[in-house]
């Protein structure tokens, strides 16, 4: 099976072949369901106590705590994580309570100066119908609001904590202490000490990973009563600051602050004048980019028309249609300002134009004629395509890879994972994307899935030399094919994920699909007149997502560090960038079976091995 790790062999020749260090022998189950329980590996967690009023167990943020997970059983009285500097590192505290606890409060005490820490509520969902064959019906967990006051813990059930801790860039090597406080109104406490160990190595402000991911904001307006342009801009900017936080960037930082085009007079005339104004874009840019900031997003380019499943549509600027040379006039003035105004912001190597989806056969032709436009007039504006047809045994004719910057094909969607180091030339990248279609076995952005799976995606991305992943909705909270006008889908309940099939029908799509966030307006239907302007809701998905991105950071520090190494060292690395077959076979060219391991403990200890390299070589 052919990986970016040959490449890097080549680099490094010096290598000779030394066995890597002996480990844990680990093999992917071929599991029929999924398995949040970790049943095959006897569980997961770690008891703290168990008392007469309740045990308390924690886990690594790594799993989906169900309300009915078995008090683990493994004993540890500390919580113990490890973490780069300028990384997020999470836990989960589950409380078991005997008798109910009407007010559990929970508080992270001791934190030393610069270290953050946000304590989350594990709240759960309804999944009616399974995602897949994999998933299966049941309350699943997934919202995590922030806490905030007492809660109740209902007796027999677990109630779980979701707490991450951010470690900044600028704490030493070493180690520090906190503690977590448990308690009840009638007297019950447990101190549950937390110890962190900081690496010498800290992670990029900027990640480099590209992402694109899709805020659908017009659904958080109509939720949350988002009446007034204030209100609006109020809630879009904590979104924005939500995405730096899980190191993701949405498709248009710039909905309030777009550049402004004014065209006036004609080609036919000889007076025509493209302007384009870029003061209220330029202030979003300079805050909202740069180091730290966002490293990707799309612009939005007038003019291109459209296409995806349904064929195409032939774009119009200024009244002239694509294609004549009325519009190409227009277009030479157009694009070339729009790629120096971009360049001026200091965001031009950032931005990507996305104005197509998904396109089948009939479409190709007249995207070619696009993205040779774009070429033409601003060369250095990226063009980018969600494809499926290319990717494919196709005919030539579907190739566009000469004009085209960003291939993001579906998961599902590879015949040979080979093919992207074809696509990988100067100045092209490949990315990928997790939709509806991503169904088991390939790992998905499902609710009713095991946690592993976003976090493995990210893995596996570095693996097959992608550079970038995209999901096409966090907020699509509300599916108009399947409700009524004025009524909303409770995503509190039921976090469905509905759209038009082929047959033009309403058609079920996935649990979680396009749902990253949560709306504060939990009963949409019966309060249509409060103003909802609080902190984004994520979920255990996304913050596992953040460790997948994270992860890609550790696998790029090895990698840049691997020509620095001794010969065993440097083939141990060589190893730990690579997934081996037999937790993670997933090439059609060789292979028609699939499978993923399920048991993310094979990630941490991955992750340990790295960091191990990272603090040796620095």
């Amino acid at each position: 099976m052919k990986r970016i790790f040959t490449i890097i062999l080549t680099a490094a020749s010096f290598l000779t072949a030394v066995p890597a260090s002996a480990a844990k022998e680990w093999k992917a189950e071929k599991l029929d369901k999924c398995d949040p329980y970790m049943k095959a590996q006897g569980g997961y967690g770690y008891l703290v106590k168990d008392d007469a009023k309740a045990a308390v167990w924690w886990a690594e943020g790594v799993y989906k705590p169900m309300k009915d997970t078995p008090v683990a059983t493994r004993k540890a009285g500390r919580v113990n994580i490890s973490t780069a500097r300028n990384e997020y590192e999470s836990f989960i505290v589950v409380v078991n309570p005997k008798q109910d606890l009407n007010k559990l409060y929970v508080k992270v005490k001791g934190l030393p100066r610069g270290v953050e820490a946000k304590v989350r509520k594990v709240e759960y969902v309804n999944v009616n119908t399974p995602s897949d064959s994999f998933g299966y019906t049941g309350q699943w967990p997934d919202p995590l609001p922030l806490y905030s006051e007492a809660e109740s813990a209902p007796a027999g059930e677990n109630t779980s904590f979701w707490i991450t801790i951010k470690t900044p860039e600028s704490r030493r090597k070493g180690s520090y202490r906190c503690r977590v406080m448990l308690s009840d109104g009638d007297g019950w406490r447990l101190k549950l000490p937390v110890k962190v160990k900081v690496h010498s190595f800290a992670l990029p402000r900027t990640v480099s990973l590209s992402s694109g991911y899709g805020l659908w904001f017009n659904h958080v307006i109509n939720y949350e009563n988002l009446a007034t342009v204030e209100q609006q801009k109020e809630v879009f900017y904590k979104y924005l600051d939500t995405h730096l936080d899980y190191k993701i960037a949405p498709y248009d930082p710039f909905l309030y602050a777009p550049f402004k085009t004014t065209i006036t007079g004609s080609v036919e005339a000889g007076d025509l004048k493209v302007d384009i104004d870029f003061t209220e874009f330029n202030k979003v840019a300079a805050k909202y980019f740069g180091e730290g900031g966002f490293n990707s997003f799309v612009v939005n380019v007038e003019g291109l028309g459209g296409a995806g499943g349904n064929g195409y549509t032939r774009g119009k600027i200024a009244g002239y249609e694509l294609g004549t040379p009325e519009h190409e006039a227009v277009m030479a003035q157009y694009l070339p300002l729009l790629q120096d105004g971009l360049e001026k912001a200091g965001v031009l190597d950032k931005c990507y134009i996305y104005w197509g989806d998904e396109p089948l056969d009939g479409a190709y032709p007249y995207i070619r004629e696009v993205h040779t436009l774009i070429k033409k007039y601003a060369p250095r504006i990226r063009t980018f395509m969600t494809e499926q047809v290319t990717w494919f045994e196709s005919p030539a004719d579907f190739d566009v890879a000469d004009v085209t910057d960003i291939s993001c094909v579906s998961w599902n969607c590879f015949d040979n994972h080979n093919k992207v180091y074809d696509y990988n030339g100067p100045g092209q990248e490949v990315w990928s994307y997790l939709c509806c279609a991503t169904k088991y076995p390939y790992f998905t952005n499902f609710i009713d899935h095991n946690g592993i799976d976003m976090r493995l995606w990210e893995w596996a991305s570095y693996m097959y030399g992608m550079k970038g992943i995209l999901i096409w909705s966090t907020t699509c909270w509300n599916s108009s094919s399947i409700m009524p006008e004025g009524q909303l889908i409770d995503v509190w309940d039921t976090p469905d994920c509905y759209g038009t099939g082929q047959s033009g029908k309403p058609e079920f799509f996935a649990c979680g699909d396009g749902i990253m966030f949560y709306p504060n307006n939990r009963h949409p239907n019966q309060d249509k007149t409060t103003a909802y302007t609080g902190e984004p809701i994520p979920c255990i998905r996304l913050e596992i997502n953040r460790d997948g991105i994270e992860d890609y950071e550790y696998l790029k520090l090895l990698e840049e560090r691997i020509p620095r190494m001794n010969a065993a060292d440097g083939q141990a690395a060589c190893n730990l960038l690579e997934l081996p077959e037999d937790v993670f076979l997933d090439d059609d060219a060789d292979h028609h079976e699939k499978y993923y391991i399920q048991d993310p403990q094979f990630l941490l200890e991955r992750r340990a091995q790295i960091a191990a390299l990272l603090e040796k070589y620095r």
